[in-house]
């Protein structure tokens, strides 16, 4: 049995926190500490509300596609707020101007978003060989084979950038995309494959290629869903608390060095804090260990927040946003309409906008100080949406280790981590740098690891193992 065990899970972002959550649901005998070292729950999930804006300073929301996060938002009674109608409408800033991404396959190709050249190559994709062997491939090697060398550096690198703030010569689609992968095995084409998965998906739940769903969040906020998770946590989350070592004190126990406090005991130790910070903690415990973690790189990024009057911005921002490649040559990824995503962001006659500045391309320009930052996306929006004068809000949120980065070999990688980890009884590792980015993931990967959990606590071969 599992009484009476004592869980001590490390980071109370979103991953730490459902962890715990789908664990005490489990066994609400289970002991569980979960330790934050900064003084609020959430990691990069906040949520400021400034002069009437409410503004998310990290994650802007999640898809509705995952069950997981749903059954999640039902059992903490939270109301999901999904993405007004006008967010359907996505644009890409190209030669000097917003072009709309036009789904229906006519429209497309009477939009100059690509030169005819590029539509001519995109029409043969189906015609395509497939990728043989099994030998890792970045993004911009699979685009550019796909679909050609245009659509890669216009479509594939926008949307990209967009979700890992990416190289995409760098970024493994293995492990960022897998399901566009499986969609050429399984197909051998793109477009013949997305076609027929359409086809499936009006008979029933069939997944598409790429990420879709609806961008959903909460009236307030995005900030509720762990503000909530941690409010229902049985023992309260130990904030201000950061964790200086793990080292094991006998076969099935581990001991918590606490800065500036008294050490804590564990029976099972759960790593959810970003990777850099495990590699640290687990420096005492393994050799292979910190190596691995130390070459999952992130992203740096600046999200700016820009509240203008309705009237001082001459776009109509009848849209999700919009993303930008790199051959933009613009020193932002991107913006958001938030306003024109979900309602009550801004005050009434005002409008909301977030402007994504770095990624692993443009580090240095996410390092610039406070103001030049700033000015870089109010002259951005200038010249893209129209934006005049001084802004009603305007703020800053930095994130200097922002995004994982799933670079070539990252799925071999974690591979090799969790062949390490499972050398140490009860220490796990979780969070978004090793399976998935995203929220949807990390609610996914949170009810996994609690099951697995439970299932080994519950294991008298397991449990004797540890000793």
């Amino acid at each position: 049995m599992s009484a009476g065990q004592r869980i001590a899970i490390i980071g109370g972002g979103l991953s730490g926190l459902a962890t715990a959550h789908a664990l005490q649901r489990r066994d609400p005998s289970l002991e569980i500490d979960v330790f934050e070292e900064s003084d609020v729950v959430g990691g990069k999930i906040q949520t400021a509300k400034i002069d009437g804006f409410v503004c998310e300073q990290g994650a802007a929301g999640f898809l509705d596609r995952e069950p997981a996060t749903l059954e999640l938002c039902q059992r903490l009674a939270l109301s999901p707020l999904s993405a007004d109608e006008r967010s359907e409408k996505r644009f890409i800033y190209n030669d000097g101007r917003l072009h709309q991404v036009e789904m229906h396959p006519l429209k497309f190709l009477r939009s100059k978003l690509l030169p005819f050249s590029a539509k001519t190559r995109l029409m043969i994709e189906p015609f395509v060989r497939r990728k043989r062997g099994d030998e890792d491939e970045s993004i911009a090697q699979f685009a550019r084979r796909r679909i050609g060398k245009h659509a890669a550096e216009i479509l594939i690198d926008a949307m990209q950038s967009g979700i890992y703030a990416g190289d995409p010569e760098r970024l493994s689609v293995r492990a960022c995309f897998p399901r566009v992968v499986e969609v050429e095995r399984d197909y051998g084409s793109l477009i013949r494959g997305m076609i027929k998965l359409k086809r499936q998906r009006a008979d029933g739940d069939t997944p598409g290629a790429g990420p879709s769903g609806h961008l959903t969040s909460f009236a307030q906020g995005l900030t509720h869903l762990p503000t909530r998770l941690a409010e229902g946590l049985a023992r309260p989350v130990r904030t201000r608390s950061s964790v200086e070592s793990i080292r094991r004190l006998a076969p099935d126990q581990y001991q918590i060095a606490l800065r500036g406090k008294a050490p804590c005991a564990a029976d099972s130790v759960i790593l959810a804090c970003p990777a850099d910070r495990a590699a640290e903690l687990v420096a005492g415990l393994d050799q292979q260990m910190p190596d691995l973690l130390g070459q999952i790189s992130y992203a740096p990024l600046c999200v700016v927040c820009l509240g203008y009057r309705r009237d001082k911005v001459r776009h109509p921002l009848d849209g999700f946003g919009f993303l930008a490649p790199k051959r933009a040559k613009l020193d932002i990824l991107g913006a958001l309409f938030t306003s024109s995503i979900f309602p009550g962001r801004a005050p009434e006659g005002h409008v909301l906008l977030r402007v994504m500045i770095g990624g692993a391309r443009a580090a240095e320009i996410a390092e610039r100080d406070d103001n030049e930052v700033i000015e870089i996306a109010r002259r951005a929006m200038s010249r893209i949406v129209g934006a005049e004068g001084r802004p009603a809000m305007q703020q800053l949120f930095r994130w200097p280790r922002a995004i994982p980065q799933y670079e070539l070999g990252h799925i071999e990688r974690v591979e090799q981590l969790e062949e390490h980890a499972a050398r140490h009884p009860r220490l796990y590792i979780t969070g978004n740098a090793f399976r998935g980015i995203g929220i949807n993931d990390c609610t996914k990967n949170a009810d996994l690891l609690a099951a697995r959990v439970a299932s080994e606590l519950s294991d008298p071969i397991v449990r004797q193992a540890a000793r």
